[in-house]
């Protein structure tokens, strides 16, 4: 019905207008609050109805979107709780129409121009990072009403499963929807790695994915998002062996990360403006285990040799340049912290440097 239609987006634009007013005076902040916490579950049912309609669709994740960001620090435990729901509810609704019958289409030209289409993806990629600030408002308030740390994640992973099936490599070549991703994703493996060990290994292997699509990005905020994703997801398994549930279905993962890592990013000249991250990531990658480490970089060099890319003195030169720089005290303290932590770090990085310099003067593998 066209005049039902009508009707639902005048009173989304009427929620929009009322998101975008935080900065009316303090005496009526709560009561609009409390009128938003009263509508916002109703809002997030009608994606239920009118996911498949994209101009309303849209319109919904923008309420949320301004909302969250305008009001998370004003929202009390009760709700936030109400607001983490609806979206949950939200984007589970959203994704259950946009996953399976959206068509992605790729760029045509630099222009990009075609990232307009995608405004609803990266309202639901900017709601879920608004909310995630919730945990650091919170700990700074250290009031009665905050949030657990649990509970806030919960939502953004659950958020990230819900629109990682739309994330594919054609989407992600747009600038403003890629840098939005791998930040919220980067940011979500760095600060709560603890959490993605424990999420469902199809999820893992997911976001695992996109920091590895990630690392290797011709825009340098994606790559060092990525790579610091992947360094603090490493690092925590190194502390407390949180990845063995997820290493028990694919022995492999840290191996491929490795492998990835060292063909797509050190070897490759664009390792010059991600050097510092890709030697933090690389940092506790090796660590996990040495002795496996080495075996891959043998394996590498042997590939290289075998397409006659390496000559017998290179190969030489690459596997001298491997040895000086995996020295057995530096990776032994990979997990430290404190002073003996950051000083290990900071003689990593100046050997890191030095490998780098040394086997661009005669290598790249393509």
């Amino acid at each position: 019905n066209v005049h039902v239609k009508e009707t639902v987006c005048l009173i989304v634009e009427l929620y929009g207008g009322a998101a975008q007013a935080s900065e009316i005076s303090s005496s009526h902040l709560n009561l609009l609050t409390q009128f938003m916490t009263a509508s916002i579950s109703h809002l997030s049912g009608l994606m239920t109805q009118y996911a498949h309609d994209l101009t309303i669709c849209t319109g919904l994740l923008k309420i949320f979107c301004i909302y969250a960001e305008q009001f998370i620090a004003l929202l009390n435990r009760e709700q936030s709780l109400t607001l983490f729901q609806a979206s949950a509810d939200l984007l589970k609704a959203y994704s259950s129409q946009h996953c399976t019958s959206r068509v992605i289409v790729i760029p045509t030209s630099k222009t990009y121009e075609e990232e307009k289409d995608y405004t609803d993806v990266l309202c639901a990629i900017q709601l879920l990072t608004h909310l995630g600030t919730k945990d650091f408002i919170d700990v700074c308030s250290n009031g009665n009403n905050a949030l657990d740390t649990v509970e806030i994640t919960n939502v953004i992973f659950f958020g990230l499963q819900q629109i990682l099936p739309l994330m594919t490599q054609g989407l992600l070549q747009y600038p403003t929807l890629s840098t939005q991703f791998f930040s919220l994703v980067g940011f979500m493996m760095d600060t709560y790695p603890e959490r993605v060990c424990v999420i469902p290994f199809e999820l893992f292997r997911s976001l695992l994915d996109s920091l590895l699509f990630g690392m290797s990005h011709v825009d340098t905020f994606v790559a060092k998002s990525s790579l610091n994703g992947l360094a603090g997801l490493v690092r925590e398994h190194l502390k407390s062996n949180a990845l063995s549930g997820h290493l028990a279905q694919d022995a492999d993962l840290i191996d491929k990360c490795c492998t990835q890592l060292l063909s797509d990013v050190i070897f490759q000249t664009i390792v010059w403006d991600r050097l510092e991250p890709a030697g933090m990531a690389l940092l506790p990658l090796a660590a996990v285990d040495v002795n496996k480490f080495s075996m891959l970089v043998q394996k590498i060099v042997s590939q290289q040799q075998s397409q006659q890319q390496l000559q017998p003195e290179q190969v030489s030169r690459l596997e001298m340049a491997f040895s000086r720089l995996m020295r057995p005290e530096v990776l032994s303290k990979v997990s430290s912290s404190g002073y003996e932590g950051r000083m290990n770090r900071i003689r990593f990085k100046k050997d890191f440097d030095e490998f780098i310099k040394d086997i661009h003067s005669f290598l790249v593998i393509r």
